[in-house]
């Protein structure tokens, strides 16, 4: 339906947003080894037609401006699972490809990422991890200098989580309290003939309760958090494709501008995106996760204010001495943390820095280390680990950072630990 609309109103949509010398979601071809940079904008095309019911394969995709996005491998946090952080060892980052666009009332967005490798969930096994993405979006961000922390939000500063993975239909325990379709239809005591059970209808029913995908929301509001919103109020469609000539995952994210949770507006406002590599077990915290990016909607008014602040809370900073920082940082922060070639601290003393300057906004780094309780990250399995504590409890029921504040350094020296923690990315591959 949607190719038959849009092909009438395409030439409007080029004079927007331009047109690619390529169509479909063609993956960024290898180059090698590449440092990873910051992401940039990903325009928003204006259409006049209703793209609520926009579907994957719609040409106007191919028709829209790809905004590159570039995913880091998260490694704040470390999954206690010795084969998962054994396959994900080597970990480089990703970069993806973004189209998105706007009919002033709905916002739609394809993302396009590479996956040599189809992991689909099949069943309810525990070892078995499927491919999947999250789109994040904070519910406030008029105050740009304390976007959420990414991937789970900060303490008074939520974020809504659209989490999609790739599962076939099953059957499992599930909310409609329905403990009769768990039973195997290969149990000849039940099904036996004598019995008058209608087998058939049994698979019927099953069928109508299984999981025919796996499509949730949550918010969350720093780590230990995040909770599932089932009140209908943040409604949202996706949907998944892997196209193996292209070697990797088609996906689109589809919600309203504007509803309880999130308001978006036709102006610019700041995404993240994340996907799970399940052949390599990735799941919850072992993910790739981009930095804060900001959504522009073409030839919207009064956003190059937001647009300017949004690129000036990740944009680096050219005043400050890398080389000094990385001084300071030797100085201040080895004693606990691993980062660059430094992995002088004991391993679980304190959250690996490796990858912090791929995902974390200039302002978060600089909150960090003048105000480290403000976000408190989880830490490892205390039963795994327990000598090394990342928190203590503030007697209050909340949690206070085991790292001292570094407010006594000159501001300069702060910029300076900043410019070169934001230099520890991954290469992108």
């Amino acid at each position: 339906m949607l190719t038959r609309i849009f092909n009438k109103k395409i030439t409007s949509i080029i004079a927007a947003v331009s047109l690619l010398g390529f169509a479909g979601c063609q993956m960024p071809a290898p180059s090698g080894a590449v440092k990873g940079k910051a992401s940039g904008a990903i325009l928003a095309a204006q259409v006049k037609d209703d793209i609520s019911d926009i579907t994957i394969d719609d040409s106007i995709w191919g028709k829209l401006t790809a905004g590159i996005v570039t995913l880091y491998p998260q490694t704040t946090v470390k999954v206690n699972d010795r084969t998962a952080n054994a396959l994900n060892s080597k970990r480089y980052a990703k970069n993806i490809k973004v189209r998105a666009l706007t009919d002033g009332k709905t916002f739609a967005m394809k993302i396009c990422w590479p996956d040599a490798t189809k992991s689909v969930q099949t069943g309810t096994k525990t070892d078995e991890y499927p491919d999947g993405f999250a789109v994040q979006i904070p519910t406030d961000f008029h105050n740009l200098d304390r976007l959420p922390y990414i991937g789970m939000g900060s303490p008074k500063r939520p974020v809504v989580v659209y989490l999609r993975k790739a599962v076939n239909q099953h059957f499992e325990p599930n909310g409609f309290g329905d403990v009769g379709n768990q039973r195997n239809e290969r149990n000849v005591n039940v099904w036996d003939s004598k019995l008058g059970n209608d087998l058939e209808k049994f698979r019927i029913d099953t069928k109508a309760n299984a999981y025919s995908k796996y499509e949730r929301v949550f918010i969350s509001e720093g780590f230990r958090s995040m909770t599932q919103i089932r009140d209908n109020q943040a409604k949202f469609r996706t949907a998944m494709k892997y196209n193996e000539s292209k070697g990797g995952w088609e996906a689109i994210f589809v919600r309203p501008l504007n509803d309880a949770y999130t308001k978006l507006y036709s102006d610019t406002f700041p995404v993240a995106l994340a996907a799970w590599d399940g052949e390599k077990l990735n799941r919850d915290g072992l993910k790739k996760i981009s930095p804060w990016t900001a959504v522009k909607v073409v030839g919207s008014k009064g956003s190059d204010k937001i647009e300017k602040l949004l690129g000036h809370v990740n944009a680096d900073l050219p005043k400050a001495d890398v080389k000094n920082g990385e001084k300071l940082t030797k100085m201040n922060c080895a004693s606990c943390h691993w980062f660059g070639e430094v992995k002088d601290a004991p391993r679980f003393m304190a959250p690996n820095l490796q990858n912090i300057g791929g995902y974390s906004t200039t302002e978060y780094l600089r909150e960090s280390l003048l105000k480290p309780g403000a976000v408190v990250v989880s830490g490892y399995n205390r039963n795994a680990h327990p000598n090394y504590k990342w928190y203590y409890g503030d007697g209050q029921g909340g949690r206070m950072s085991a790292m001292p504040a570094f407010d006594y350094l000159k501001p300069k020296e702060i910029d300076d630990i900043v410019a070169y923690l934001k230099t520890l990315k991954a290469e992108v591959r």
